[in-house]
């Protein structure tokens, strides 16, 4: 299968069977390539390098290679084993940056970590195109229930919400083996603006996470972004369109949990009273 022709990547021509002949070929052969860094198809208790794998199956397809340039990226690789029936998953590694400090990040990462013992793979950070931000500036066409909660938001402080059009809205995890979505609230998502979102919510909506708790955080803590001066009202709104949109796309509904309700970080944390019960109402949405 030497070959020096390189044609554009096509998903289309990649079957199963194609996938399973790159597999073995990888385990009983020594390859070069770079190391995968958030893209993996999981098999026999491995986890192997998605975009690679692809790479292989197309060459054994078509007896050419790929230009490199035109493979798909890692989450679109994800997308393309999971269309021909594999478990993969996109698992980002909490990236360390100077808007959240190094307690914080190992305290995401032993959650993380916890959660993928009891309900296996987790995928950060990751996003489903349909749940995005709508036309702010049209907004003839918007659901009620947005514009219910954009009025409120907006009249609380006098402040004209912008944002993307089309915008896909990340969720902190996600558990794709039972489809739930958690979204790990750190102090900044207490607002007052975030209680008055939530009192809007529709009677009716399911949500994974106890409503009045988190207006009564909101309350106490009051936290306060203003760069730009309506980011408060735009985080709230986010929040929102992630716990309605979740559940009408067939999603568990939104778990949220507290960050500072359990020191993560720390020995044996995952075995406190309090992990226990966060444990035992994640099971409950599930």
């Amino acid at each position: 299968m030497k070959t020096n022709l390189q044609v554009d990547f096509d998903e289309r021509v990649l079957t199963k069977q194609h996938i399973l002949k790159a597999i073995t070929a990888y385990n009983s052969q020594s390859f070069k390539h770079a190391p995968a860094r958030s893209a993996f198809l999981l098999h026999a208790g491995r986890r192997l390098p998605a975009k690679f794998l692809l790479r292989l199956a197309f060459q054994i397809a078509k007896g050419v290679l790929v230009r490199p340039e035109t493979l798909t990226g890692g989450r679109a690789s994800v997308r393309v084993l999971r269309n021909l029936g594999f478990n993969a998953i996109y698992d980002k590694p909490v990236r360390v940056t100077s808007n959240r400090n190094p307690i914080k990040n190992a305290r995401r990462e032993a959650f993380k970590q916890a959660l993928m013992k009891r309900w296996g793979p987790v995928e950060c950070e990751h996003r489903f195109p349909d749940i995005q931000v709508p036309d702010l500036e049209n907004r003839a066409s918007m659901p009620i229930v947005f514009k219910n909660i954009l009025t409120a938001l907006e009249q609380a402080r006098g402040f004209r919400i912008k944002g993307r059009k089309g915008l896909a809205l990340a969720f902190d995890l996600y558990l794709p083996k039972v489809k739930a979505v958690i979204e790990f609230d750190e102090r900044q998502h207490f607002t007052p603006l975030r209680a008055v979102a939530l009192r809007v919510y529709p009677a009716q909506l399911k949500l994974g996470f106890d409503k009045k708790r988190w207006i009564r955080l909101a309350e106490k803590i009051r936290a306060g972004d203003n760069s730009p001066a309506y980011r408060d009202e735009q985080r709230a709104f986010y929040d929102a369109i992630r716990d309605i949109y979740a559940v009408k796309l067939g999603l568990r509904p939104v778990i949220r949990i507290f960050e500072e309700d359990v020191l993560w970080e720390k020995a044996n944390s995952a075995s406190t009273a309090e992990a226990v019960k966060i444990f035992s109402e994640i099971e409950k949405v599930l």
